[in-house]
């Protein structure tokens, strides 16, 4: 009779906490989807108020009900920069995938999810139930599905929220894969084989997967080691540089011509200030430029002439315009052996190959923010002839609502 009295509490108490819930969300502003998660609690209320009126308590509809996840995702979205959408459905192939949480403006999408770290630790070595998608699988649906819908010509972040954390293995390769991992780590106790068997099977994901991982301009690690990657004898016995896309925005950007004193609403676009006062692009360029003939293929010139009509400001749209005015836009030149050896996917995108191989064919050497592209051509045994630099972003436009902080 004790287990029953605490059934019922129990019941009571997640039917007054989802209807305190509903009250919270109709107090947020206007987000898309609001309505239809308030709706899912009330429909998951409703259930619970039938078995409440029925006197037929198990433990088992506590332990199944849908509130247990919309919980999760409330909490997360009281915590969310900007949220725009909730449980936003995208068409994904020949179905559709739901994204819990878009918010920064649209910059990101988040998953949540409210299941035990352990559990997701062995369905992801494939023990789950027959035809159960791991957060592996799910993490490769989101990356491809995030690159048709992008934002501000990039696709949006991809993150995973674990409500009650993950292991870190799974936490480990899921980053490897471009997904952003929040939720606590917790050790894995189990050293047997099969940790290793998980290793086995994300390396062979990685190895088929045509994803294209977000752009290394993400990662404040870039200039770590960009020397090993760099080409050593570009100072003297090569004249021509081929400007990549990455190159012309770090040139043009009001971050690198004296406005690098902001905290953005952006996390990224405040990193890359950091790095921009610690290390400045400009000087390194220019003294780059110097005394060599500056090219740009077709395709880059195209995507930065597109990137700045879009997102340009006025100074960083004049700034384009005199540096192109020093520039010879050649011809595409989609031949040779970066065209035809290195093969899409992972961090060989489609566009900057292309740059890559023309910058070869013309006898240059490229200059570029894309590390990932040098690294992974290595790794397909292409050794690029490059010069890679920090990335920066096109900045001006979102001084306006950016804080200014000291330049002392």
């Amino acid at each position: 009779m004790e287990d029953r009295a605490e059934l019922f509490k129990c019941l009571e108490e997640k039917i007054k906490n989802g209807r305190a819930t509903i009250d919270r969300l109709k107090l947020l502003g206007k987000i898309d989807g609001v309505e239809k998660l308030m709706r899912k609690f009330q429909q998951e209320i409703r259930f619970l108020e039938k078995v409440q009126s029925t006197g037929n308590v198990k433990k088992e509809h506590l332990q199944s009900t849908n509130l247990i996840h919309l919980n999760a995702i409330v909490a997360r979205l009281f915590r969310a920069s900007e949220p725009t959408n909730v449980m936003k459905p995208f068409k994904y192939q020949k179905s559709r995938l739901e994204v819990d949480i878009v918010c920064n403006g649209g910059a990101s999408w988040v998953k949540v999810i409210a299941r035990n770290a352990k559990a997701l630790t062995l369905i992801s070595m494939g023990n789950g139930e027959y035809g159960q998608k791991s957060v592996l699988d799910q993490a490769t649906c989101f990356l491809q599905c995030a690159k048709s819908y992008p934002h501000l010509y990039r696709p949006p972040d991809v993150v995973f929220h674990f409500a009650y954390g993950i292991e870190v293995p799974l936490a480990t390769h899921l980053e490897g894969m471009g997904v952003v991992v929040e939720g606590d780590r917790i050790d894995c106790d189990d050293k047997s084989t099969s940790v290793q068997e998980m290793d086995d099977k994300f390396s062979t994901l990685i190895a088929s997967d045509p994803l294209e991982e977000p752009p290394d301009d993400c990662k404040e690690s870039i200039s770590s080691d960009l020397e090993t990657l760099n080409t050593s004898s570009l100072a003297t016995e090569i004249n021509i540089l081929n400007l990549d896309v990455s190159t012309l925005l770090a040139y043009v950007t009001n971050m690198t011509n004296g406005y690098d004193h902001f905290v953005y609403r952006e996390p990224l676009l405040t990193q890359q200030a950091e790095m921009e006062r610690k290390r400045p692009v400009k000087p390194i360029l220019e003294k780059l430029f110097n005394s060599k003939e500056l090219i740009v293929c077709q395709t880059a010139y195209d995507n930065f002439m597109n990137i700045i009509e879009v997102i340009g400001g006025p100074k960083e749209s004049l700034r384009a315009k005199e540096l192109l005015s020093r520039v010879r836009i050649v011809d595409d030149l989609p031949t040779g052996r970066i065209m035809e050896k290195l093969s899409l996917g992972g961090k060989i995108k489609d566009r900057s190959r292309l740059v890559f191989a023309s910058g070869e064919n013309m006898k240059s050497i490229t200059v570029s923010a894309n590390e990932g592209f040098v690294r992974a051509a290595r790794m397909q045994d292409i050794e690029c002839t490059v010069f890679l630099h920090e990335p920066r972003s096109l900045s001006e436009i979102k001084e306006g609502f950016a804080t200014k902080i000291s330049s002392s």
